[in-house]
């Protein structure tokens, strides 16, 4: 049996074929064509794309006949608006990236209470969700509109027809009520948002139904293959890392960085999600919260382009003791999780002649790393902790900052060999709904796990008593600002 992943990012797609036992068999990937910066996506683009990396994982396999499901996940904060007819009623969809703050949106918040809306969906309210996005669209929309469809709820309607979500997508929409597991009709009234204009919420990794036979026809494939509504894209990495009970969680280290981690009861304190923190159910074992950092990877890219090394090279030359420097890496602004300001700056403190290039990489990984053990403490606040972390991302392939993070955040750095976590824990949804089996033992035996990294006593005490300077300098960062 072999089982297709879809995984929707903001810039581009991808479909990676596994089978039963978690051997990847075939990959394809494609970036939108649009141009750089572009935050609004032709839902068009967006899906002949799709379409595409499917048709093309299929040809790279030896027996396109053995596909048995297509399980589709993808970002969140966005949706396309259709008609009645189940076309779009816009050219292009707003990306998280997108900015749609609008006056409806603060007065709805105004008018409903921050703090209500927050015990509600779990999430601070902010224009960053989909619901601004949906009032905005009320406004502009050229047709009137018949469903808002989220990203992956999109995909699985034109493959199979069905409308569904599931809830961790449903939670990025701040219209779902995230104790009850369903829409809020408070919410939802205040809004003029009528029930049957969102999308039916299923559990994650249900069937939503048989390929359309014109869709099975285009893509190669029996029009028997069954279409899975998979997750949030940071739920199906969690499971492609082999998630699966309190104490654990994952590390995400790309263009942005993400600690996930499992806990099982909501934060009563509404203070977690005035700091940006989410709740999102995390399949039938607790919730999830996404601890970020945007600027993570974007700066260690930017050093690599900057300083003309490249990472295998910086990786080598990395100093295995820590640096006399210290750097607040906040080269896109201090955006994520606990604080949201795009004004601040990346600063370098400690410099002399005797820092080389190497030193100042290492430096910057440490600085990186104490942003998330900020994140770890404010967390740790509300009784969310961990003690095992497991690593993926391309961040994940350096040994050098694995051993940094094991000693700044004191616990256990586990590799995941499995590169296509994502994509491996949307496959693992279509295989579980396919077996019987549970998705949590299947993912046991699916990923791939490598090299375990564990703090260094002295290493860990020196970090230690810089996390308290990094504080300091942080708290006085945020009231210092360079004019341009």
């Amino acid at each position: 049996m072999v089982s297709l992943g879809i995984d929707i990012g903001g810039t581009g797609c991808k479909c990676v074929a596994f089978n039963e036992e978690g051997e990847q068999l075939a990959l394809a990937y494609l970036e939108y064509p649009l141009a750089p910066g572009t935050v609004d996506l032709p839902p068009e683009v967006m899906m002949e794309s799709v379409m595409d990396v499917i048709r093309r994982c299929v040809e790279g396999l030896e027996r396109p006949s053995d596909v048995r499901c297509i399980t589709v996940s993808s970002f969140g904060e966005s949706f396309i608006a259709v008609g009645e007819d189940g076309r779009p009623v816009c050219e292009s969809m707003p990306t998280y990236l997108a900015d749609t703050s609008n006056r409806e949106f603060f007065s709805l918040v105004d008018a409903f209470g921050k703090e209500r809306m927050m015990r509600i969906c779990r999430l601070m309210p902010d224009a960053y969700y989909s619901l601004s996005k949906i009032l905005h669209t009320q406004k502009t929309a050229p047709a009137p509109v018949g469903k808002y469809l989220f990203v992956a709820s999109y995909v699985c309607f034109r493959l199979c027809g069905a409308c569904v979500t599931d809830p961790s997508l449903a939670c990025r929409g701040l219209l779902y009520d995230v104790e009850k597991g369903c829409w809020s009709e408070e919410i939802l009234e205040a809004a003029g948002i009528m029930p049957s204009q969102l999308p039916e919420i299923v559990p994650t990794g249900t069937v939503a139904g048989s390929l359309l036979p014109e869709v099975a026809s285009r893509l190669n494939l029996g029009a028997d293959v069954q279409v899975l509504i998979g997750a949030h894209d940071q739920i199906v990495n969690a499971l492609g890392s082999g998630i699966a009970r309190l104490g654990q969680a994952v590390d995400n280290s790309g263009t942005v960085e993400c600690i996930t981690p499992l806990f099982a009861a909501l934060p009563e304190n509404m203070l977690f999600h005035e700091e940006n923190y989410c709740c999102s159910p995390y399949l039938d074992k607790g919730y999830v919260t996404f601890a970020y950092n945007i600027s993570a990877g974007t700066s260690v890219r930017w050093f690599r382009d900057a300083f003309g090394m490249g990472y295998d090279e910086l990786n080598r030359l990395c100093p295995g003791e820590p640096t006399d420097l210290m750097v607040l890496p906040f080269l896109q602004g201090m955006g994520g999780t606990p604080d949201m300001d795009q004004s601040a700056t990346g600063t370098i403190l400690g410099l002399n002649t005797s820092t080389r290039r190497p030193d100042l990489y290492r430096a910057l990984l440490e600085g990186i790393t104490f942003e998330m053990r900020y994140n770890q403490e404010k967390i740790g606040g509300h009784g969310i902790r961990f003690d095992s972390l497991f690593a993926c991302g391309g961040g994940a392939r350096s040994d050098a900052w694995m051993q940094i993070k094991a000693d700044i955040l004191g616990c256990r750095m586990v590799r995941v060999d499995t590169k296509e976590t994502g994509a491996l824990g949307s496959a693992i949804l279509g295989i579980s709904a396919m077996t019987g089996e549970s998705p949590f033992s299947l993912a046991q035996k699916c990923v791939r796990y490598g090299e375990v990294f564990t703090p260094d006593p002295l290493r860990a005490r020196i970090y230690d008593e810089r996390y308290d300077l990094y504080k300091q300098l942080r708290k006085l960062h945020k009231g210092i600002r360079i004019k341009r």
